[in-house]
């Protein structure tokens, strides 16, 4: 029978059982506090932690769970400040790169019909939305995608990935890749 070894302190612990945390995943509070526990339980009664290393572990933590809500903060703030930029190209001339708007075009389409996004649809919705005239067009111009267009912004919809698409005719241009206003 394998021993479960605690990865921070190295020794075997029967009460706490370590969680994976992979890439990507922030350590919780919880978790932090498992943490601390485990390590007040398993220190040294001989030489305990101090309370000075103690209080710098539980500020260290604090600060970093601020510094995530003010990243995530500037994330909204950007993508206010985009969307914004976006809305003020309506009714402006603009050259840029066509997309590929199936994407984009399935979820305008499936708001319109079941008001939620595409991925949000249940199957029967899903055949719906890409039966519908909008989607099929989207799908056929494919072969565009990359290709300049120029012409009048008529509105601007947000794709699934959050960046706002610029809608010239029947045509579907990212705003990043907007190369000149008039």
């Amino acid at each position: 029978m394998a021993l479960q070894i605690d990865p921070v302190t190295g020794l075997q612990n029967s009460t706490v059982q370590p969680r994976g945390v992979g890439a990507g995943q922030d350590i919780s509070s919880v978790d932090f506090m498992t943490l601390i526990i485990t390590q007040l339980r398993n220190q040294n009664p001989l030489d305990p932690q101090s309370d000075s290393d103690f209080m710098a572990q539980m500020a260290q933590f604090e600060a970093l769970n601020q510094m995530k809500a003010v990243a995530e903060g500037i994330k909204v703030v950007q993508s206010l400040n985009e969307l914004s930029s976006a809305t003020g190209l309506i009714g402006h001339n603009v050259i840029g790169r066509q997309v590929n708007a199936i994407g984009v075009t399935r979820d305008l389409v499936s708001r319109e019909l079941f008001g939620q996004p595409f991925a949000q649809l249940v199957s029967g919705q899903r055949v719906s939305v890409n039966q519908d005239e909008r989607v099929v067009a989207a799908a056929a111009d494919v072969p565009n995608a990359g290709r300049e267009v120029a012409g009048v912004v008529d509105k601007v919809v947000v794709g699934p990935d959050g960046i706002p698409m610029l809608w010239i005719g029947d045509k579907v241009v990212d705003l990043f890749t907007v190369a000149e206003v008039d």
